[in-house]
């Protein structure tokens, strides 16, 4: 099973951390998780987040961002709570990105992210979920 996840402007760079945590559990013999970032689709770093969210929808890729708020009309939780429907893939919110340098905590990252993309059907239209 192949998946892509995009990762958010915000936790660029995290994926190091994010890649050693499905080898800790194993979970990278079993599954092909390929982390993107904006640029590899041709769009730029400062995209709205309102076009990050419609361009995952769109191509049912998962998105995986830091905790954030809600600023303005355009803003990533606008949007779902805006946009979201039945049937939109749920984002992935770290709860704390700096702690995924510690090994138990990207682990349960990882096991929570696994989770939901094994069964996504569960979490449709959930808008946003934190992990772990």
């Amino acid at each position: 099973m192949q998946i892509t996840i995009l990762l958010d402007h915000d936790i660029e760079g995290e994926d190091r951390f994010l890649e050693a945590g499905l080898r800790e559990v194993g979970w990278d013999k079993l599954l092909t998780v390929e982390f993107k970032r904006l640029r590899d689709f041709g769009l730029p770093d400062n995209l709205p987040d309102q076009e990050v969210w419609r361009f995952v929808q769109q191509h049912q890729i998962w998105l995986i961002t830091n905790n954030r708020n809600s600023d303005d009309d355009t803003s990533l939780q606008a949007t779902i709570d805006r946009e979201n429907s039945l049937t939109s893939l749920p984002v992935f919110t770290i709860s704390d990105k700096k702690k995924l340098q510690v090994s138990e905590y990207r682990k349960r990252v990882i096991y929570a992210l696994i989770d939901i993309i094994i069964s996504p059907e569960k979490y449709l239209g959930t808008g946003r979920l934190y992990i772990p």
